[in-house]
């Protein structure tokens, strides 16, 4: 009686096992897919994220360029302001 007992048990957790290993397996594809997906978002907003640093980049260098252009014209406004003024004085 008691071999029968344990070969029910071994039986009943071979079964259990095996029902849990293809639950399991079923899942695991599943979980690889939605991973895979998951990846590929975070490729594609890692790329559009370096784009727009790329426009962002770009748009300070042309900021950049009239900011020194503007400079450059404020300096000479101030030169021509001082020769006014010094003319205005004599």
């Amino acid at each position: 009686m008691t071999f029968e007992i344990a070969l029910f048990c071994t039986v009943v957790g071979l079964l259990i096992n095996l029902a849990m290993f293809l639950r399991t397996r079923k899942n695991d594809g599943a979980e690889i897919g939605k991973r895979a997906a998951d990846i590929d978002y975070i490729k594609r907003r890692t790329d559009d994220i370096l784009l727009e640093q790329r426009n962002a980049n770009n748009t300070l260098g042309a900021h950049g360029e009239r900011i020194s252009r503007l400079e450059e014209s404020v300096k000479q406004a101030h030169k021509r302001i001082d020769a006014l003024s010094e003319k205005e004085e004599n």
